[in-house]
């Protein structure tokens, strides 16, 4: 006897294991070995519980076997046989359909449990024929007690099996799946046969490259915006030098507090990299203005980090204290929740420094690039390719 805990999906749909490697291949019985030495390496591990196969060749069950000669004989089809006996023991064929009022009610068919677990009924249902109208069963198959599958599952025309696990509490999905792999590879799979992945693992990679995706155009976006709003392609790359700086930062703060990059710190990071720019704008904006104004490159930065940071350091403070709630994490579903707070307090918090440094800095060194004439760095450029390759004195 085994047993195992579902539990719905947070990511949606009824994924309820968290681990799903599906083992395709052309032999069944092949598929069903295969399958028990994988999850009995699986279960090696600790992050690995509630490990099953989806097939089992001993079940109990009743098998007709079809004398094809006969039934051609007095003209019984398959298709018949098979419809007749899933009508009469799988329940899921509706026959009609029962109206009360304006409520329309399906209607299904099947034969009483003791029945179907008696041969002699089944010998005796009668199915068509086309030369004697009806006939039974019993006189164009034979009918014994077996074991096999419960149902069997097919993809692009080869059979497939299902390694069901769940995620041992503390342990990360990736490692778990990680492990599987480990598993499968250990076994080793014959040619032509293949492993993929369904269930939250499928759904964790395609996630995964999608939010990498959305980052990557949220970043050209923003350069657009930026671009257009100061009216030059440099000044948007030095606020969006901030940007690298916050996801190792992030990443540190899922680290030291123990949690796993998944779903919903991925979400954090997003929005963190939306807050973050903000400083940059505000220290860009203002030291323009400044110069626009005739006070030097130095001077106008100097000044424009003094000025910009009490407003800096006062949205800093209330985006900190409005989420040190949510990522305390009390309360049904609090757990993901936190995951976003602590990303983005972590984050916002130790890039904070690095941020009002680098912007200036970076500021400096393109006013020092935009003060020297195109002309002049090419003559140094230049200089510097002649010198390169100039002889020694010893050649």
């Amino acid at each position: 006897m085994t047993y195992n805990v579902r539990l719905p999906s947070v990511l949606g749909g009824e994924i309820y294991f968290p681990i799903a490697a599906v083992i395709r291949g052309p032999d069944l019985n092949e598929l069903a070995e295969l399958s028990k030495q994988i999850a009995g390496r699986m279960t090696k591990y600790p992050e690995l519980v509630d490990v099953n196969p989806s097939l089992n060749l001993n079940t109990p069950e009743l098998q007709v076997k079809l004398d094809r000669q006969r039934a051609a004989d007095i003209g019984v089809r398959m298709t018949d046989v098979s419809d007749a006996v899933r009508l009469f023991y799988s329940g899921e064929d509706e026959i009609t359909r029962f109206k009360e009022g304006s409520e329309q009610y399906p209607v299904t068919m099947q034969l009483l449990p003791e029945q179907r677990d008696n041969p002699d009924v089944l010998a005796r249902m009668m199915v068509p024929s086309t030369k004697l109208g009806q006939v039974r069963l019993e006189n164009v198959a034979s009918i014994g007690r077996g074991a096999g599958p419960a149902s069997l599952q097919r993809y692009n025309r080869e059979f497939q099996v299902s390694v069901f696990g769940n995620v041992a509490a503390g342990y990360p999905l990736d490692l778990a799946a990680a492990h599987t792999v480990q598993s499968i590879k250990e076994v080793g799979l014959p040619a032509g046969y293949s492993y993929v992945f369904s269930g939250q693992v499928k759904v964790l990679e395609e996630t995964t490259w999608n939010l990498v995706l959305a980052m990557l155009l949220a970043s050209i976006f923003m350069y657009m915006v930026l671009a257009a709003q100061f009216e030059s392609f440099s000044y948007p790359f030095i606020i969006m030098l901030t940007l690298p700086l916050s996801i190792p930062f992030a990443l540190f703060s899922l680290w030291i507090t123990g949690r796993a990059l998944s779903l919903w710190s991925a979400l954090g990071m997003f929005l963190l990299l939306g807050i973050v720019k903000k400083n940059g704008i505000l220290q860009v904006d203002y030291t323009n203005r400044l110069r626009a104004e005739g006070m030097p490159v130095r001077e106008a930065i100097l000044e424009a980090n003094r000025v910009r940071l009490r407003p800096i350091l006062m949205t800093t403070l209330s985006i900190i204290a409005g989420l040190i709630p949510v990522a305390i994490g009390i309360g049904a579903g609090s757990e993901q929740r936190a995951s976003i707070a602590v990303t983005i307090i972590g984050g916002q918090t130790l890039c904070l420094l690095l941020t009002l440094l680098v912007v200036p800095v970076a500021y400096s060194y393109l006013a020092e690039f935009e003060a020297v004439p195109w002309a002049e760095w090419g003559t140094r450029l230049l200089g510097r390719a002649r010198s390169s390759v100039r002889p020694s004195d010893n050649d």
